[in-house]
């Protein structure tokens, strides 16, 4: 049109590029986005064809309050302290919104789930960083620095397994306790994000009955294989889910609130998914570790950070049909998530192929 300006933007938005799904036309192990190898069991299927039939309408007040009662007896804290979201990225997106301004600070470890930083530049925020630094196998946090990054910022978020090195990084509820009490003094929010709680066994969520400045997000993604429906939650002070869930939309798909209920009548299928991953990422870890110039690091998740001494190591695998992640650490990194054993050997051999090539 003659004279038209194009749509102002706000300015911290301008190069912002959003994320982008994958094909996985040709793909022989699907090993890159920390999914379950496994799918929801038959109830869950059933109750969401059951739900399907129904999609005209909006779910009902007595679907949402089932499921945050279910998922207070899984979680052991009370029905107001659940907040649920279309998984735990939508949880996550509006606390950042509901804490961070424009110029507002965002305190994590690097490397960390990546949504942090883009969760923090959709608000106009600054990220700061405090660098894992690797240590007896595992990924070690610096807890003063982040402590005192985390002081002089509105937000500081913390994944307790850390994707993408799997490492356990709080540590301790004595310290998590200080750190809540001098973030307290100046409104400042901490997120704890357990993602892959059904797979560390490690929790704070405790500690949300005291503090009303920390917010715990799990998912039911993972060992719940539920990634494709997209539910997680939060557990907070009521004080604080309160505010949360005052800006969360107001429906959520009446087929995931279906699937959610479904799998948490019955939350042993997550659990055996959760051993039956375990005990396959042990399996596949010592098997890499005997592959030449290959470095396995500890995980409490279900994904495993590995160093190779192939370059563009992401890129060559796919060339075989492998999907494993990039991580920013080097183009001869990579995480892969725990899959079926098939998938497992897949990667397995078609690593073992580079690495005969560098010989």
């Amino acid at each position: 049109m003659l004279g038209a300006v194009p749509v102002r933007v706000k300015p911290w938005l301008e190069e912002f590029r959003g994320y982008s799904p994958r094909s996985y036309r040709g793909v022989r192990a699907r090993l890159d986005l920390n999914e379950s190898p496994y799918p929801p069991p038959e109830r869950v299927v059933e109750a969401v064809a059951r739900e399907a039939a129904r999609g005209n309408r909006y779910p009902e007040a007595e679907m949402l309050e089932r499921l945050a009662g279910l998922l207070s007896s899984y979680t052991g804290a009370r029905p107001e302290q659940i907040v649920v979201g279309l998984g735990g990225d939508m949880v996550l997106e509006k606390a950042f919104h509901l804490v961070l301004a424009p110029g507002g600070r965002m305190a994590a470890p690097r490397p960390s789930f990546s949504m942090y930083e883009v969760y923090t530049r959709l608000q106009g925020g600054e990220p700061i960083w405090v660098e894992l630094e690797p240590a007896g196998g595992c990924w070690r946090l610096d807890w003063s620095r982040f402590s005192e990054a985390a002081a002089g910022s509105s937000l500081a978020a913390l994944d307790n397994p850390n994707n993408p090195t799997g490492s356990l990084l709080a540590p301790g509820e004595g310290e998590l306790a200080e750190l809540l009490e001098r973030l307290s003094a100046r409104g400042a929010l901490l997120i704890l994000d357990e993602a892959y709680y059904e797979f560390s066994g490690v929790t704070y969520a405790g500690l949300t009955e005291a503090y009303d400045n920390l917010l715990v997000v799990r998912t039911l993604s993972k060992a719940f294989s539920l990634a494709g429906l997209r539910i997680g939650y939060a557990i907070a002070h009521p004080r604080l889910a309160e505010r949360l869930r005052s800006i969360m939309p107001p429906f959520l798909p009446r087929t995931s609130v279906a699937a959610a209920i479904a799998a948490l009548e019955d939350p042993g299928y997550a659990r055996r998914v959760a051993d039956t991953v375990r005990g396959e990422r042990e399996w596949l870890a010592s098997m890499l570790r005997r592959l030449p110039g290959v470095r396995v690091y500890c995980s409490y998740t279900n994904f495993l950070l590995v160093e190779t001494p192939v370059e563009d190591v992401v890129e060559r695998l796919a060339e075989q049909g492998v999907a494993v992640r990039r991580v920013p650490l080097g183009s001869n990194w990579l995480r892969v998530t725990v899959g079926t054993p098939g998938e497992n050997r897949v990667f397995l051999e078609a690593l073992s192929r580079l690495l005969q090539g560098q010989g």
